[in-house]
């Protein structure tokens, strides 16, 4: 780390790439050293836009470099693991973007591997730093609804299409609209109201039919604590459908709501009355990578640690393993789901 700040290296120039290469230039302790991907066009683009000091298509060459402090895996979700790996065994801190990985066993070893080598692991769980979000767990931590007993949460949008080689159509690469989209929610609501104990969900492949992996999944979660949620996620709606968010959390005094379609993001009920918040200054991707390299620079644990990544990577294959059982499933689960 020289003068004070972090040198990043970037990995993936692709939807999510972009976005966390604009919030990257934004962070004054962060030095954006170089970007790769497997298309050279895109590395470049990168390079010119974001203004990082070098591209490439191979990642070996960058993690060689001394200037290089941090690695941001921002692949698709099959190649977590290996890049992840890489970057640990050069010495590397890393923020790998959700879900942490496809496989139970890959996860661990990757949770195991920073903490045999003394180094961050950070899960880009987005919805623990975004401005709505972070209110609404506080107005549950403070008793604002009573205690939390029923939410729901849906997520809807047309297939991502735009994604690299439709890695998305493959149960294999991304597990499903569930493990990819619905996490966010999963792990909200685990982090918000506890630990869940049993998944039983519905769903399937119903408009790419020559897919594998599933489009469309809703679940009921229960939680240790006797809670219950729903959860939607779905890949199913027209290509002109405004992505679509909604959370609501009742307790027993009170039930608040995040809506991504209002201009109030967070709405409270309680007591006779309704109390409106609205939006933040800063969005949950420069939050999170901001805690990130606040960790590295001051040597504290990550806010969200690998641990937690792997707890909510845990339920969202708990549901795909419900869809394709036709049964509930209990956590925790010892073996695979994905192959």
């Amino acid at each position: 780390m020289g003068n004070g700040k972090i040198g990043v290296c970037l990995v993936g120039c692709g939807f999510i790439g972009s976005t966390h290469a604009e919030r990257w230039r934004q962070i004054p302790e962060a030095r954006l050293v170089a970007c790769v991907d497997l298309e050279k066009e895109r590395a470049k683009f990168f390079e010119e836009t974001y203004g990082f000091q070098e591209c490439g298509e191979e990642l070996d060459r960058f993690l060689s470099l001394d200037t290089v402090d941090v690695v941001d895996v921002c692949t698709p979700t099959y190649t977590h693991k290996d890049i992840v790996l890489k970057c640990l065994e050069q010495g590397k801190h890393v923020i790998v973007e959700k879900p942490i990985s496809l496989k139970l066993s890959d996860a661990r070893e990757m949770i195991r591997r920073a903490a045999d080598s003394r180094l961050k692991l950070m899960v880009a769980h987005v919805l623990r730093f975004w401005g709505e979000y972070v209110l609404a767990k506080r107005l549950i931590t403070e008793d604002a609804i009573g205690e939390p007993s029923v939410a729901r949460a849906y997520r809807q949008s047309a297939f991502p299409s735009w994604a690299w080689e439709n890695w998305h159509d493959y149960l294999n690469k991304g597990g499903g609209v569930f493990v990819d989209m619905s996490i966010h929610d999963v792990d909200f609501l685990r982090w918000s109201m506890g630990e869940i104990e049993e998944v039983y969900a519905q769903g399937g492949t119903y408009v790419r039919r020559n897919a594998s992996s599933h489009d469309y999944t809703h679940a009921l979660l229960k939680f240790k604590n006797g809670a219950i949620a729903y959860v939607e996620g779905s890949w199913i709606m027209p290509e002109d459908y405004p992505f679509t968010t909604f959370l609501e959390v009742a307790g027993t005094r009170g039930i608040l709501q995040v809506d991504n379609q209002s201009t109030a993001t967070v709405s409270l009920h309680r007591r006779g009355r309704v109390e409106r918040f609205t939006p933040f200054e800063k969005d949950g991707y420069y939050l999170e990578l901001q805690a990130f390299v606040q960790s590295v620079l001051n040597d504290t644990p990550p806010p969200v640690s690998g641990e937690e990544g792997l707890r909510s990577l845990e339920v969202v294959l708990a549901a795909l393993k419900s869809v394709l059982t036709g049964e509930p499933v209990k956590l925790p689960l010892e073996a695979d789901v994905v192959e």
